[in-house]
């Protein structure tokens, strides 16, 4: 079984994490400070027990290059120190835990292979079809990361990056494709916004002539009514629209959808929210 733990460290100093010599531990993110997600792509060159995911040997198929086709999205994440702003990632000393890492494609593929020793490990009879299974996947996410890029990468064809939404799921893709993320609600979507987080949010859609606000797929309309009917204006008589970006954190309503088919319509609603 797969689980996660957040380590939270009060003072600089060495730490060492004791385990049992059957369990594997992998560095997923790295975070320090209040707005330290500057380092984001690099952490998937870090993680202690894959470093050879960039050559993505463990594929066993011809992805070769397929980690060093990514090393020009490290940068992304310079520019977002206002990402943070409105949003409250993590507690009072602004540590910031974020667990969507899935979201980033590219992150995502990294996990791919991790999942594919351990398959291989414990069950080396089907070692074919996992491989077989993981390079179609792995084709599929690539497909979604030429997509992303398409769109918001340096030479893509969207020039408005700045996005509102109701949950702050979002700092993986962000990072990676230089998306800028307004926020009402911190990590915890259960949370009860503050009028001033619903002010600051509002402010920001009127400056900016945002005109949609993006929600997870199970978010009641009328947990967010306020902000909709806070922005009506001439130019929005009705108030900013709805679209859907889709954190998979459930089970889609949909058990057609799966990741790739997911993630392709949050490419596909980001492109038409920001009129791109």
């Amino acid at each position: 079984a797969d689980a996660y733990a957040i380590l939270h460290i009060e003072e600089e100093g060495d730490y060492g994490v004791g385990l049992p010599s059957e369990i594997e531990f992998e560095i997923v993110a790295l975070s320090e400070g209040e707005h330290d997600h500057d380092d984001h792509g690099d952490d998937h060159d870090d993680h202690d027990d894959h470093d050879d995911h960039d050559d993505h040997d463990d594929h066993g198929d011809d992805h070769d290059d397929h980690g060093d086709d990514h090393d020009d999205h490290d940068d992304h994440g310079d520019d977002h120190d206002d990402h943070d702003d409105h949003d409250d990632h993590g507690d009072e000393e602004g540590a910031v835990y974020d667990p969507h890492s899935w979201l980033d494609p590219v992150a995502f593929d990294h996990q791919l292979g991790v999942v594919l020793e351990i398959l291989v490990d414990e069950y080396p009879e089907l070692e074919d079809t996992f491989r077989a299974n993981a390079a179609t996947f792995s084709d599929e996410l690539d497909n979604l990361d030429s997509g992303f890029e398409a769109a918001f990468g340096e030479n893509g064809i969207c020039t408005n990056n700045l996005v509102v939404a109701n949950h702050n799921a979002y700092s993986y893709l962000a990072n990676r494709y230089d998306l800028d993320f307004i926020t009402v609600h911190g990590l915890d979507p259960e949370g009860e916004p503050s009028a001033a987080d619903i002010a600051e949010v509002v402010e920001q859609i009127d400056e900016k002539g945002l005109t949609v606000l993006f929600v997870e797929e199970y978010t009641q309309p009328s947990a967010v009514s306020s902000i909709v009917s806070q922005t009506v204006s001439d130019d929005l008589p009705d108030g900013v629209s709805i679209e859907y970006l889709y954190t998979m954190e459930m089970a889609p309503s949909d058990s057609s959808q799966n990741y790739i088919t997911l993630m392709n319509s949050n490419l596909n609603n980001l492109k038409s929210g920001l009129n791109c």
